[in-house]
């Protein structure tokens, strides 16, 4: 997955020890881990290895202190020795929880608990979400709100987003078409002391999977009987186009790691049939089996 998030927003709250050996964990098209080496003082500071279980879609370096590893996240990850290891999670963990509660654990247990290791998660998700798993799972655990800041150029790289009217993202034509005002939040968690936690090894996926369940169920429904009127509003009695509608009931945080594609597959498996279009009547009952 592709975020427009700018390094130089996240680089200031991120602190590296000198001479580091930074592991991009499901690096993509992210260049993050490449500008926190480039931000080092000293020409051959520090080490980067980029792992992605699709190495090709990485970016290409020249640096001969950046070198590249596929993998699956899910299973351990041999790294080398070092006392100054940072881990870099961009977007990775949003991607593994709509897997569930085991891919979570595996990751986690696999390759980040349990390393001498700082590990710097950037996420959509907040502390109520987030920052409840970490904080049980590592000593210390920090969390800063960063902006994303997007001007008309990223406009190719977004979606129309209904919520993105209070930022003036809309041309006169209502197309998507964000300008300097346009600004989005992410969250930077730093994570240390792993292992430390109140949450050991052989309860990590109960635990997690007690904390997904409620809080999906409880907190953030999508099926609530606010949820339901909203949807009407947004519906208006009409028959929406697949687009329009994963576009509509899904927010940026969901839509980046839940494709078109994925929810155009699980409606068309759900009905049986090929799909054109939905009424809310139909969305929400997709969402009570999806939920």
């Amino acid at each position: 997955m592709e975020w427009c998030t700018s390094s130089k927003n996240l680089i200031p709250h991120m602190v590296l020890p000198p001479d580091p050996l930074i592991v991009d964990l499901g690096c993509g098209s992210s260049t993050l881990s490449i500008d926190l080496l480039s931000s080092l003082a000293g020409v051959d500071s520090g080490l980067v290895i980029l792992i992605d279980f699709n190495p090709t879609s990485t970016p290409a370096f020249s640096d001969s202190r950046v070198s590249y590893l596929n993998a699956d996240l899910l299973k351990p990850i041999e790294l080398p020795e070092c006392e100054n290891l940072c881990l870099i999670d961009k977007s990775t963990m949003d991607y593994i929880l709509t897997l569930g509660p085991k891919a979570v654990t595996s990751y986690l247990t696999n390759n980040v608990l349990g390393r001498d290791a700082v590990y710097y998660c950037v996420s959509y998700h907040d502390e109520a979400f987030l920052g409840c798993i970490f904080s049980n799972l590592f000593e210390l655990v920090e969390v800063v709100e960063v902006e994303r800041e997007d001007g008309a150029d990223a406009a190719a790289h977004k979606e129309k987003d209904v919520a993105d009217d209070d930022n003036e993202a809309y041309d006169v034509n209502g197309n998507f078409a964000p300008n300097s005002k346009y600004v989005k939040k992410c969250y930077l968690y730093k994570c240390c002391g792993s292992g430390g936690g109140l949450w050991k090894n052989e309860e990590i996926e109960e635990r997690i999977k007690q904390h997904l369940d409620e809080f999906y169920m409880e907190k953030n429904t999508m099926i609530s009987e606010e949820r339901v009127e909203e949807l009407r509003r947004l519906f208006e009695g009409e028959r929406l186009k697949l687009e329009d509608v994963w576009k509509r009931v899904f927010d940026e945080g969901l839509r980046s790691v839940y494709g078109l594609d994925d929810f155009t597959g699980e409606v068309e498996e759900w009905k049986g049939e090929k799909v054109e279009g939905l009424r809310v009547e139909d969305v929400v009952e997709f969402l009570k089996v999806m939920q």
